[in-house]
C-alpha cells in the first residue's frame, strides 16, 4: 500500500509540475506580447496609416487598433488567470482566448471586417445603456409600490384593534421593526440595485433619486453613444459596412467554421461548459474542478493559441508597414523560435 501511495505521489507530482511548466510558458509570452503591442501601435501612429480613410482605413488600420487591442486584453488574462491557477478562471480564459483568437482570423481573412466588429461594439454599448435605462425605470416603479407599502398607518390601525388597551411601545415597536424588515426583505429579493439606498433615504425619496439623477445620466450616455455611432457610420459610410456585414447576428458556430476553427468550437465549448453552466450534466458531475491533467490540456491549448494571436497580430502589423514603405523587421520581436514564422496560418 505505501508503495502505490508513493506512485501516486509521483504522478502526482508530475503532473503539478507538467502544469506549472505550461503556465511559465504562457506568463513568458508577456514580453513578446508587449514588444509586438507597441510595434502595432507605433505603426498606427504613422501619418501614412493614421490619415488614411473610407475602405483603406477599414482594412489597414482599424485591423491594427483591435489587434493592439487584443493583445493588452491578453495581457490582463495572462497576468490574472496564469499566476494563480483555479478552474473557472483557466476555463475562462480558454473559451475568451478561442473567441478572441477567431475574430482576429476573421479580420485577418477579410480585413473589412473590423467595420462589422467595431459596429456590433457600438451597439452592445447602445443596447447595455438601454437595458440598464429599463431596468432602472422598472426598479423605480418598483420602488414606487413599495412606498405605497411603506405607510405605518394600515398595520397601527390593526395594533389597536388587536390589543385595544394592552398595546404598548414595545409592542409597536417590535411591529414596526417586522414590518420594515419584510418590507426590506423584499426589495432585496427583487434585485433593486438601490434597496440599501432607500432603506435609508425612503422608497419614494429614492425612486424619485433615480429617475432625476440615474436615469437622466443614463439617457445621456445613451445619446452620447448614439451619435458616435452615427459619426462612425458617416465616416465610413453605411455602404461599406453594410458589405462588412453591418451589425448582423454574430454567430460563433459559423465563425469558428469560417476560419477553420470548427473542431475547436464542438470540443472547446462542450468541454468548458460541463462546468461553467448549470447544465443538467453539471448537476451529476461529481467533481467541479479540473483534474491536473485537465489543466494543462486547456493551458497548453492557451499557450498555443497565444501564440496564433501573436502571429495574427504580427502579420496585420507588416501588412500596415508595408504601406509605410518599411522593410522587413528582424527585431527579437519577429524572432521566429519564440513567435513562429510572423504571419497568420493559413485557412
Amino acid at each position: 500500500m505505501m508503495q502505490a501511495t508513493a506512485a501516486e505521489s509521483g504522478v502526482t507530482g508530475n503532473a503539478e509540475s507538467g502544469v506549472a511548466a505550461v503556465a511559465a510558458e504562457i506568463q513568458g509570452l508577456a514580453p513578446n506580447i508587449a514588444q509586438l503591442m507597441r510595434r502595432v501601435r507605433a505603426v498606427t501612429a504613422e501619418p501614412q496609416i493614421a490619415t488614411l480613410e473610407g475602405r483603406e482605413r477599414a482594412e489597414t488600420l482599424l485591423p491594427c487598433e483591435i489587434g493592439a487591442e487584443a493583445l493588452g486584453r491578453c495581457q490582463i488574462l495572462v497576468a490574472n488567470n496564469v499566476v494563480v491557477l483555479e478552474t473557472l478562471g483557466v476555463i475562462s480564459l480558454t473559451r475568451y482566448v478561442f473567441e478572441l483568437l477567431v475574430w482576429l482570423r476573421t479580420i485577418h481573412q477579410v480585413p473589412l471586417k473590423s467595420l462589422r466588429f467595431l459596429m456590433l461594439s457600438l451597439k452592445d454599448g447602445e443596447d447595455h445603456t438601454s437595458q440598464h435605462i429599463a431596468h432602472l425605470e422598472a426598479e423605480a416603479q418598483f420602488l414606487d409600490e413599495m412606498a405605497e407599502r411603506d405607510n405605518p398607518v394600515p398595520g397601527m390601525k390593526a395594533l389597536v384593534e388587536e390589543h385595544g388597551e394592552n398595546l404598548t411601545a414595545e409592542i409597536v415597536r417590535n411591529a414596526e421593526k417586522a414590518r420594515m424588515d419584510a418590507i426590506d426583505f423584499e426589495a432585496r429579493r427583487h434585485f433593486v440595485a438601490y434597496a440599501a439606498d432607500a432603506k435609508v433615504s425612503g422608497y419614494g425619496f429614492q425612486a424619485h433619486l433615480i429617475r432625476k439623477k440615474a436615469v437622466a445620466a443614463a439617457q445621456a450616455d445613451l445619446e452620447a453613444k448614439r451619435q458616435v455611432r452615427l459619426d462612425f457610420v458617416s465616416r465610413f459610410s453605411q455602404t461599406l459596412i453594410d458589405e462588412a456585414g453591418g451589425v448582423s447576428k454574430w454567430n460563433w458556430f459559423d465563425s469558428a467554421r469560417a476560419v477553420g476553427m470548427e473542431p475547436e468550437y464542438q470540443y472547446i465549448y462542450r468541454y468548458t461548459s460541463r462546468l461553467l453552466h448549470a447544465t443538467p450534466t453539471s448537476f451529476y458531475t461529481t467533481s467541479k474542478n479540473l483534474e491536473l491533467t485537465e489543466m494543462r490540456l486547456l493551458l497548453e491549448y492557451v499557450y498555443v493559441r497565444l501564440l496564433d494571436v501573436i502571429d495574427v497580430v504580427t502579420d496585420l502589423a507588416v501588412r500596415a508597414e508595408k504601406k509605410c514603405g518599411w522593410g522587413p523587421r528582424t527585431d527579437d520581436n519577429d524572432s521566429q523560435g519564440q513567435m513562429g514564422s510572423g504571419g497568420a496560418p493559413t485557412e
